[in-house]
């Protein structure tokens, strides 16, 4: 031994080689295969061989390194343990090198034991566990880079061909750790080695696996990512490698954007896109249009350093080949924004986007190639589409334009469905939708998808308003070169709403003075666009009072009357808004139109200016009595009933404005006078009705009978009371009582236009419920078996007093003084809807006037049934009633009232009167409709059935009826649960029904776990009414109704897809930024997890992925991008179709950019854990397919923070590599 350390200590490498050797031989001539774990462990030879891998000397370290290698290679020593050793000599070396070498021979020994013959060979290594030892290296020190890469280097060129060919497979974990660490900057190292090995499939696919995978968001890594790419591309183009030049142009593109994102210069990502279009491929055509599609988005953030080398891209892209029509839209759409506002900085730079401009406007033909379905056959293409969400949805976007670009149906269908989503999903469309706007059609219905689509970008200014600067150089283009007239108007009605942003301000005022100065438009439609703009920027208010006050305005064939007009909706709308401010500063133009339009023409604005007057009143900016004294000199004998009716709804405004002062009481009493003089003496029943409307405002104390005209009071005559001399009697009702006596109401329904009678009654309504609302309890306590034959004792001035009388009286004994019309109308403001009954009498003589029609019938009836709370005789009416239609002998009109007024009935009636004929009833109409289908939309019959269900719907909505009641209906709506079919015409009206219920019932009827067996009818029907009661707004977490039927439709397998169809509707309605929605997301989650490790079904587990992918597609908004292949079924006649994306592809499709697009969103942030952990634990418990796709949306959301800080990004490995390239 001392032979030994004297040789290892002479520095000479013959002699320390000689001593390892001797240490060698000595160690395996002790060395018995029995003994060998207390051999590997005791031999002293052993222990110093060790001791001397971490020697200082670099030249003993590593010849003891070598040395345990040979004990490998000699049968001593296992591989697996020298590994460990090896490992575990890591803290104390000095020699990294020499640790390294021995690794990759060991490495090179494992490979070559673990080859099994016509087996494919994979590494046993991961970045986790069990680690790759390089890895371990350098994980401990960072400065062994070098020497790493030198030993992969080795080892992929190694002369042996089994080691060299399986060599990728041996490093992968090593590569991958290299090129993907997201809180690491690699070098461009390992991508040089990578690159430089030969072209296979495996060295493909571990180069895009690695591509994948980079940061290309993070400001931190966001060059060392670049410069991957740029290693790429430039080897690609250097190959001449087509279709990965193909497949990376779009990416670059997105590259460009984050470099100008985070600051940085994107100039040399420019010159390598020009490079790659630069070869002469003709299959480049195939990415030209979303590669400037793409670009085109840089527009927005550029600096204008950069803006030059831009611009010269694109114009020799759109000079070389040939590209989609929609993709140079889009690029001149949001270059629009520099033309609009050139500067010296910016000169040459736009001279080019001019050139761009003029070939748009001169160049312009029809689209007929489709460049998609090329581009999604490029197998390198489709592994990197869904890396980058964004990518993925511009690419979708192309894909549904070439599908939908000639068929106005599904275009208008999209933009439908497109303005129900989120706005930050608009805002990612936004380029598209402004590409759609400049698409040059000739075809006359694509107007109507232009302003379509003008006016869901108009709305997303209101909720981000910087872009205003993008859109109004674009509204400009259009006033200016657009041919369609319609087109035009909606973009000069957008105008003004651009002044949100108030560097806007003068452009917008300098094309409004200059359509003003030219007399361009019509001065009515300029006054618009001027109001639209002071309502959307304050400050612009005094252009619009230039507007309004200069008498001056406008041109010779103006018409007076519709400036007018327009001047008076000004006006309005501003009183409206600023009534206090501005509208003040608007009277003097008030008055001026009111004086200047007292023609009939002027009707219409002197309305709208009494309109504004009355909203000047509410805001307490103006003195009402002060008002009325100017305006009734003038207005008071106007004859025009347009304005009449203003003048009685500003009148009506009287009574709101309530103030202790004699002012406001003189004011009552005149107001009050003149609305009176209305109702009796107007012959235009519109006018009538609106003075009723405002009288009704008004409470009886407000006025007195004197103010009542005579022909209402000429019955009146005084109580006995105020008789007691012939003096007294001799005087004046009008001059003598002091509140308004009952016997004037009869009359005014008599001696009112008997066409304005609706208005009538709700004055008559109106204070009956005043009375209503101040009866103490003791008005209803009377002795049920002598009910009073009218409501004498009630006081003189009772307005419910007097109608009670006189249509009993009129029942009883007809004088036929009163016209039918006017009875009835009696008859329904007293069954109009009020806080209580009226007070008990007895309605015997009810039944007397049922022979004279359906009316009285049905005004008796509900009478009855409003009173049937305090009137015994009222009940027994209705009992008798009832009983006539339990015996099936009723008409269908009486048979229908009973549902009508059954809110009413269940008030007051008891459930055994209710049953029997609502059974009855309903079972007659259901048998009817038992074996009708439901019909396409517009082919529905009104069925008796369904009117009844509405009915019921509607009573079980009503808060006022009896709880024994609301659990007879209930009772009765469930039964028909399992009666009628999903396909029955009378379905989507029950499912509607029965959202009325309780939760008892609901649960009871559509909770799988209460049934004796599953079957798949009932689970389609349950589906379906769970899925209508998660759509409620009312319920704290309505998302909980899909929980059990998702649960129960796992093990059901025939109406899976069915059931994902049903679910849409319900998650199109949550509103996805709650805390309930992703709580109920989390809870969805963890049930699947379980659900996966307790069930070998494999349908079952993929039903729960869908369910998964459905829920991200949904609350993302991304399933609008799809067209119509919405990620969603369609509720039809109560039944759910499944849509093309509600396919498993196509919710494959979806789900990468769905999840990234999800966790970019901060209400989802808190979750993204979680939704990362899902997908990766179920790459294992799904198909392929579904695997694949979990895989890609692990990718899409690579930017989210728990990626990196939870190493999610460790897990990717094992599934990512081998076959990144996935066939489609």
């Amino acid at each position: 031994m001392d032979e030994i350390e004297y040789k290892l200590n002479t520095n000479n490498s013959v002699l320390i080689v000689n001593a390892i050797d001797k240490l060698i031989s000595t160690i395996k001539s002790k060395y018995k295969p029995i003994e060998r774990q207390r051999f590997v462990n005791e031999n002293e030879e052993l222990k110093l061989l060790r001791e001397k891998c971490s020697s200082k000397d670099a030249k003993v370290s590593l010849t003891a390194c070598q040395g345990l290698l040979a004990l490998v290679e000699l049968g001593v020593l296992e591989i697996a343990h020298t590994m460990s050793t090896v490992v575990t000599l890591l803290p104390s070396t000095h020699n990294y090198s020499a640790i390294i070498s021995t690794m990759a021979g060991l490495l090179i020994l494992d490979l070559k034991a673990r080859l099994v013959p016509g087996h494919q060979y994979k590494c046993q290594f991961s970045l986790k566990s069990p680690q790759h030892p390089f890895i371990t290296v350098l994980d401990k020190n960072k400065d062994a880079e070098g020497d790493i890469l030198a030993q992969m280097h080795a080892l992929c060129t190694h002369p042996d061909y089994t080691v060299s060919s399986n060599s990728l497979e041996l490093l992968r974990p090593v590569f991958f750790w290299l090129t993907c660490h997201p809180q690491r900057e690699g070098s461009i190292r390992p991508w040089q080695l990578l690159l430089s090995l030969p072209q296979t499939t495996a060295q493909s696919s571990l180069l895009l696996a690695c591509l994948s995978c980079q940061q290309i968001y993070n400001p931190a890594l966001i060059e060392s990512s670049y410069a991957a790419y740029r290693a790429v591309t430039e080897a690609a183009v250097f190959q001449q490698h087509t279709e990965h030049v193909m497949a990376l142009l779009p990416m670059l593109a997105r590259v460009s954007y984050q470099l100008i994102k985070l600051e940085r210069d994107p100039r040399s990502c420019y010159n390598l896109i020009e490079r790659c279009f630069a070869l002469d491929a003709p299959e480049l055509r195939t990415v030209a249009g979303i590669t400037l599609m793409l670009l085109a988005e840089n527009l927005a953030d550029t600096s204008a350093l950069y803006l030059h080398e831009l611009f010269n891209l694109c114009i020799n892209i759109i000079s070389k080949y040939e590209y989609s029509s929609i993709s140079l839209n889009v690029f001149v759409a949001l270059s629009l924004q520099w033309l609009n506002l050139p500067s010296y900085l910016t000169a040459s730079a736009l001279k080019v986007a001019s050139k761009i401009l003029d070939i748009y406007q001169d160049n312009y033909k029809d689209d007929t190639r489709l460049h998609t379905p090329n581009l999604k056959a490029n197998k390198t293409f489709q592994s990197l589409l869904y890396t980058d969400s964004h990518l993925s949805i511009v690419f979708k976007l192309n894909q549904n334009w070439e599908r939908m670009r000639d068929n106005p149906d599904k275009l208008k269908s999209w933009l439908d469905s497109l303005a129900t989503v989120n706005n930050e999903i608009k805002l990612e469309l936004l380029p598209f939708l402004l590409g759609m706007v400049l698409e040059k059609r000739k075809e006359a219905w694509y107007e109507e998808v232009v302003v379509k689509v003008i006016r869901i970008v108009v709305n997303l200014v209101g909720y981000k308003k910087e872009i205003s600067v993008q859109l109004l150089p674009l509204l400009m283009y259009k006033i200016a070169n657009d041919r369609c007239p319609v087109v035009k108007l909606e973009c000069l009605r957008a105008l003004p709403l651009m002044a949100k942003t108030k560097e806007n301000v003068p452009t917008i005022v300098s094309v409004l003075n200059k359509l003003k100065a030219n007399k361009g438009v019509p001065t009515s439609f300029l006054i618009m666009l001027y109001t639209s703009l002071a309502e959307t920027q304050v400050r612009c208010f005094p252009y619009l009072q230039e507007m309004l006050v200069d008498p001056g305005v406008g041109k010779q064939d103006d018409l007076k009357w519709e400036l007018d007009i327009a001047k008076a909706i000004a006006v309005d709308r501003i009183c409206e808004i600023r009534p206090t401010s501005h509208g003040l500063e608007l009277v003097s133009v008030i008055s001026s139109l009111l004086n200047r339009c007292g023609d009939r023409s002027g009707g219409v604005a002197t309305s709208t200016c009494l309109a504004a007057l009355r909203r000047l009143w509410r805001a307490a900016a103006l003195a009402p009595h002060s008002t009325w004294a100017a305006l009734q000199p003038k207005l008071a004998r106007d004859t025009r009933p347009a304005v009449q009716i203003s003048i009685c709804q500003l009148l009506g405004e009287v009574p709101s404005l309530r103030a202790a002062t004699g002012e406001w009481e003189r004011l009552s009493r005149e107001a009050a006078r003149r609305l009176w003089q209305w109702v009796a003496d107007c012959n235009v029943p519109d006018v009538v009705i609106a003075a009723c409307d405002a009288l009704a405002n008004y409470k009886l104390e407000d006025y007195k009978l004197i103010d009542v005209p005579e022909i209402y009071r000429k019955t009146v005559k005084l109580p006995a009371s105020y008789c007691k001399t012939p003096a007294d009697a001799a005087r004046k009702p009008e001059e003598v009582l002091d509140y308004i006596p009952c016997e004037i109401w009869p009359e005014v329904f008599k001696y009112t236009n008997q066409a304005a009678l609706a208005g009538v009654q709700r004055l008559a309504g109106r204070n009956i419920e005043r009375e209503l609302r101040g009866y103490r309890s003791g008005q209803y306590q009377l002795d049920p078996r002598q009910e009073p034959a009218a409501l004498l004792h009630l006081p003189p001035s009772s307005v419910a007093r007097g109608l009670v009388h006189c249509f009993r009286k009129q029942a009883i004994s007809p004088s036929y003084e009163f016209p039918d019309i006017v009875l009835l109308s009696i008859l329904r403001a007293l069954t109009m809807e009020y806080p209580k009954p009226l007070p008990p009498f007895d309605v015997c003589f009810l039944p007397e006037v049922f022979h004279r029609g359906s009316d009285w019938r049905r005004g008796c009836v509900t009478l009855a049934a409003r009173q049937a709370q305090v009137s015994q005789s009222a009940r027994r009416i209705l009992e008798n009633y009832l009983q006539g239609v339990t015996a099936g002998t009723a008409e269908e009109t009486d048979v229908l009232l009973i549902f009508e007024i059954l809110p009413i009935l269940c008030r007051g009636m008891p459930p055994n009167a209710l049953r029997p004929p609502l059974e009855r009833c309903l079972a007659d109409s259901f048998a009817e409709i038992s074996h009708v289908k439901a019909k396409s939309k517009g082919e529905e019959k009104e069925y008796l059935f369904i009117k009844q269900m509405e009915c019921i719907r509607q009573c079980l909505d009503c808060d006022k009826i009896h709880d024994a009641n609301r659990t007879l209906l209930s009772q009765i709506v469930e039964h028909y649960f399992s009666e009628m079919n999903d396909d029955n015409v009378a379905w989507p009206t029950y499912i509607s029904t029965c959202c009325a219920l309780s939760s008892k019932y609901l649960e009871r009827m559509s909770s799988p776990s209460g049934w004796w067996e599953l079957s798949p009818s009932l689970l389609r029907k349950a589906a379906s009414l769970r899925s209508a009661l998660a759509t409620m707004t009312d319920c704290e977490a309505p998302l909980n109704w899909l929980n059990e039927i998702i649960d129960a439709q796992a093990m059901e397998i025939t109406e899976q897809e069915f059931s994902v169809g049903c679910l849409v509707p319900a998650l199109q309605a949550a509103d996805p930024d709650s805390g309930h929605c992703a709580d109920w997301m989390l809870q969805l989650m963890g049930r699947t997890q379980v659900a996966f490790n307790e069930t070998e079904d494999k349908s079952a587990k993929q039903y729960l992925c869908d369910v998964f992918m459905v829920c991200v597609i949904v609350f993302s908004g991304v399933w609008s991008v799809a067209g119509d292949a919405v990620a969603a079924g369609r509720a039809t006649a109560g039944r759910v179709t499944a849509g093309r994306a509600t396919g498993r592809a196509a919710r494959q499709e979806l789900l990468p950019p769905a999840v990234a697009s999800l966790l970019a969103r901060p209400a989802w942030q808190p979750c993204a854990l979680q939704l990362l952990e899902w997908l990766c634990h179920s790459r294992t418990a799904c198909d392929s397919g579904a695997a694949a796709a979990c895989q890609r949306g692990l990718l899409a959301a690579r930017h989210a923070a728990p990626f990196a800080t939870h190493h999610i990004w460790t897990r990717l490995e094992s599934h990512f590599g081998r076959d990144i390239i996935i066939d489609e």
